[in-house]
């Protein structure tokens, strides 16, 4: 009888999920109220990321069969959401960073787009990692 024990990729894969739904959680709170010439709130980002995050860890969870796929999910949602959120913040950095007009809310704006990018890149990570290793 084969045994399989939970290989590191396993637990940063599962960090990858935590983090894909604390950055959700992060950006739904900090811009769902925030008033700019256009709109910086999109709640597709949100429902994208939080799918992702909940679809992969589930993955992970049903066993060593499915757990190969959840890097690939979370990468897929994460990288989708880096983009709408790229989107959605490209001319109030772009205002800012020229002067025409400041976005006040800059820090939370950076605090977002870093939680974003790092549930990416550690879901990229991911990809290369063992989630299982054999006894």
């Amino acid at each position: 009888m084969n045994t399989h024990k939970k290989a590191p990729g396993y637990f940063v894969a599962m960090f990858s999920c935590v983090l894909a739904i604390v950055s959700t959680i992060c950006y739904g709170v900090l811009f769902q109220k925030i008033e700019y010439k256009e709109p910086v709130f999109d709640v597709r980002i949100c429902v994208i990321l939080a799918v992702a995050g909940i679809a992969a860890a589930v993955l992970l969870l049903a066993g060593e069969r499915t757990a190969g796929f959840a890097p690939a999910v979370l990468c897929l949602g994460s990288g989708v959401a880096v983009m709408m959120f790229v989107k959605m913040i490209i001319w109030p950095v772009a205002d800012t960073v020229y002067g025409i007009e400041p976005f006040p809310q800059f820090t939370q704006l950076v605090t977002c787009a870093v939680l974003f990018v790092v549930t990416l890149v550690a879901s990229e990570v991911v990809l290369y990692m063992k989630k299982y290793q054999s006894n």
